[in-house]
């Protein structure tokens, strides 16, 4: 029984297993990288992705549409563009700050506690 509960848990999470690309920052399109913003949940508790400059992971946790994220782990390499280094703080704090999530039509919306969508991504 206690296999089912959990196989019925895992199957209610509708991130798990998604890969997207992030085409919106705060209202604003992410400045152009080598490598863009990405942000994949790899199964149902483990989210990563690549912040145009470093990798980054943590654990996820989904409740109906509440998304939270635990604390992220990241490289440290250096962006060659100060700009960039600025645009990956502000994704990561975003990241932190996300509390509710929609999925509609290949967009994923993240929203901050106050409602505002602060991160808006395309499925990869």
């Amino acid at each position: 029984m206690l296999i089912m509960t959990l196989t019925a848990c895992a199957a209610g999470n509708d991130l798990a297993g998604t890969q997207w690309q992030l085409t919106e920052l705060n209202g604003s399109a992410p400045l152009a990288s080598a490598e863009p913003i990405t942000l994949s949940f790899t199964s149902a508790d483990q989210a990563g992705g690549n912040t145009g400059c470093n990798s980054y992971r943590g654990s996820y946790r989904v409740a109906g549409s509440s998304l939270t994220f635990g604390p992220l782990a990241s490289t440290r390499r250096a962006c060659v563009d100060p700009g960039l280094m600025t645009q990956e703080a502000a994704f990561l704090q975003a990241l932190g700050a996300v509390t509710t999530y929609e999925l509609s039509t290949g967009q994923l919306v993240l929203k901050d506690g106050s409602g505002t969508v602060t991160l808006r991504f395309t499925r990869m």
